[in-house]
């Protein structure tokens, strides 16, 4: 073998080395990447299952308030109707002394 075959020989080598240590460093990113993306899409599911609960909470709360609204409405409703009815009470007394 030529001097010449001897350096592009161990130019290839070094070539070669570089190349396999680049393709290491690549798997290693891919890698990290991948156990990213697991942990990311792992956060994703937790804050879906917290937004399905407060979205659910929040349901909830709303069908309260509008129960407790109309339980209000009803209880003014219905001493409105006790006082219209004494007034009547008293008009129907008023028309009886008469």
């Amino acid at each position: 073998m030529t001097g010449e075959e001897e350096l592009d020989l161990l130019k290839l080598e070094y070539h070669i080395h570089k190349l396999m240590e680049l393709v290491e460093k690549q798997q290693n990113e891919i890698a990290s990447l991948r156990a990213e993306l697991a942990a990311k899409n792992e956060k994703i599911v937790q804050q879906d299952q917290a937004l399905d609960i407060a979205e659910t909470k929040n349901k909830t709360l709303l069908t309260s308030r509008v129960i407790i609204a109309n339980e209000a409405e009803a209880h003014q409703s219905k001493h409105r109707l006790e006082g219209l009815i004494r007034e009547i009470d008293r008009c129907i007394a008023l028309l009886q002394t008469e």
